[in-house]
């Protein structure tokens, strides 16, 4: 589902059920079709303001996004967690069967792995693209 979709909430299919309705009220052909020519308007105004909506949406995330990235605490949150994920991972790793009778549970190697690949990819992936889009904003 797209942001358009979300905000139009279905705009497409009231104006084809009053286009309906409105072809059997009219009698004469011009006034079926000054009436689809005024509902193909509708429809086009609404899906402009659908897209204003979303890109005004969209812009509010930017802009979050970016005031997140200001402050001290926020930049240390993705570091912090790709060092805690590994020396997790490394400690569970050194420790099992090493200390005594030390078993992890199996449920719990699933959801270590995908934190560990997840956190990995968009931790690496994003400080990249963060990268390369500091370089584009620099040569403009």
């Amino acid at each position: 589902m797209n942001l358009t979709s979300l905000f139009t909430g279905g705009i497409d299919k009231v104006i084809d059920s009053v286009g309906s309705a409105l072809d059997n009220l009219f009698t004469s052909d011009e006034e079926r079709a000054a009436a689809k020519i005024e509902l193909m308007k509708i429809r086009q105004d609404a899906h402009i303001e659908s897209f204003k909506l979303a890109n005004a949406y969209e812009q509010s995330i930017n802009k979050r996004w970016l005031s997140d990235n200001e402050h001290f605490i926020t930049r240390l949150v993705r570091p912090l967690i790709v060092i805690f994920l590994f020396v997790l991972f490394g400690a569970v790793v050194i420790s099992d069967g090493n200390i005594g009778h030390f078993k992890i549970n199996s449920a719990y190697i699933p959801v270590l792995q995908t934190l560990l690949v997840t956190v990995t990819v968009a931790y690496f992936g994003s400080r990249g693209a963060e990268k390369i889009t500091r370089e584009i904003k620099k040569e403009r």
